[in-house]
């Protein structure tokens, strides 16, 4: 129901440090994100302070990551070697549809493409993209000033208001931005 991404950066020794982003992971959601409020090295590794993440936002205040937001275990930003080892740590990984990587000043992004197989276990083999520069990736032009900030995560707040309006509120946890949804002790 979301749509999943990894975020990293390239450190001055070349090895690549990267979170989870459960919600809003197309080039003009995450994308856009990141663009507007963490175009800097500087800014860019605020990011990676707290962990995975269920969504971005303007600023790491408003940001919900799982282990400061949602008493979950903390999940590290992971370092890999370089960029190769990273995404070969990657292939295969069909859940994971867009990889945002810092480097040279620039954020890049590479996207997970996939091919019908008709044997084999899997119906799809998938493969990420070599990364471009995300300033000119097609979905992020067209649609960076017509899209609703974190939409899949509102969709996902109303969804959980629901089930607790019919069903209660015990024992559900959903990510969700919703005013007045019960907020997770």
């Amino acid at each position: 129901m979301s749509t999943r991404s990894n975020i990293a950066i390239e450190l001055p020794n070349k090895k690549v440090k990267a979170i989870y982003c459960h919600s809003d992971g197309y080039p003009y959601g995450v994308g856009t994100t990141l663009m507007d409020y963490y175009n800097s090295y500087e800014k860019a590794l605020e990011l990676f302070n707290y962990g995975d993440a269920s969504y971005i936002d303007e600023s790491i205040d408003k940001c919900s990551f799982y282990h400061r937001d949602w008493n979950r275990k903390l999940d590290k930003a992971r370092t890999y070697r370089d960029e190769w080892i990273y995404m070969r740590g990657l292939s295969g990984d069909a859940f994971i549809e867009y990889i945002y990587l810092f480097k040279d000043n620039e954020w890049y992004v590479s996207e997970l493409k996939t091919a019908d197989t008709e044997n084999g276990y899997e119906n799809f083999i998938g493969y990420h993209t070599k990364f471009s520069l995300l300033a000119n990736n097609e979905e992020y032009i067209k649609y960076r000033d017509k899209h609703e900030k974190h939409a899949e995560v509102k969709m996902i707040g109303q969804l959980g208001k629901m089930l607790s309006d019919n069903f209660g509120s015990d024992k559900i946890s959903v990510q969700s931005m919703t005013e007045g949804f019960p907020k997770k002790n």
